[in-house]
């Protein structure tokens, strides 16, 4: 039987999410009303809608269970416009793992969160499963991270020149960098703050380095219920 719940059990399957805790964080409802949406006794209401409308699921599908189940995207083509860029990736909730603060060595000083009690979650687009998010306090990134703002990390990604990482040393210290290159087993790393020289790291250094998604703004952060 096509109900509500069935079709929930396949958006929560296809969006990563594992429980109806989950399900009810990235909708920014209560428990409660989740448990209603699976008896059978509520219908989605405005603020559910509106979350999903930003997945790839047919509203009317997810309200009525009315094919077709995906939302159709139709782009007219012209001949002086380009394609923009797909968008790869499904939202996800990013568990808020810590604050991060540049300290004035250019060095990242963050207050992890234990992995099992995030400070809350934002919902952003990622395929990687291990995404993190960390909460920006201080004004020490401005102007391009500003205060309560957060910036998303996959840490499953592979990285290139160019690219913005957070780089984990194998004494325990973190930094916010640009890679600039990889080669004759060294990395080099512009710093965010231009304040900061560019540093040569050995490549034996490095234990890892996660991916910054960039920005994510603070009206994606959803307190845990």
């Amino acid at each position: 039987m096509d109900d509500l719940a069935t079709r929930l059990k396949q958006v929560m399957a296809e969006l990563g999410l594992k429980s109806s805790v989950e399900l009810a964080t990235f909708c920014n409802v209560s428990q409660g009303l989740v448990a209603q949406w699976f008896s059978g006794t509520t219908r989605l209401g405005p603020k559910p809608l509106k979350a999903f409308a930003r997945t790839q699921f047919s509203l009317d599908w997810l309200t009525d269970g009315k094919l077709p189940k995906y939302r159709p995207v139709a782009v007219e083509a012209t001949s002086d416009v380009e394609d923009a860029p797909a968008i790869i990736g499904t939202p996800r909730l990013l568990p808020v793992a810590g604050r991060v603060q540049a300290g004035e060595d250019g060095l990242l000083h963050i207050d992890d969160f234990p992995p099992e009690q995030p400070e809350g979650y934002v919902v952003w687009f990622t395929s990687c499963v291990e995404a993190y998010a960390l909460r920006v306090r201080g004004e020490s990134m401005s102007p391009r991270y500003l205060p309560g703002e957060f910036v998303g990390v996959d840490p499953c990604a592979d990285v290139y020149p160019s690219d913005e990482v957070i780089v984990l040393l194998s004494d325990g210290r973190r930094m916010i960098k640009r890679l600039l290159w990889q080669r004759d087993d060294q990395a080099c790393f512009e710093s965010v703050n231009k304040d900061f020289q560019n540093i040569v790291v050995d490549l034996e250094e490095i234990t890892a380095l996660h991916l910054v998604l960039g920005h994510i703004p603070k009206s994606a952060f959803r307190p845990s219920v």
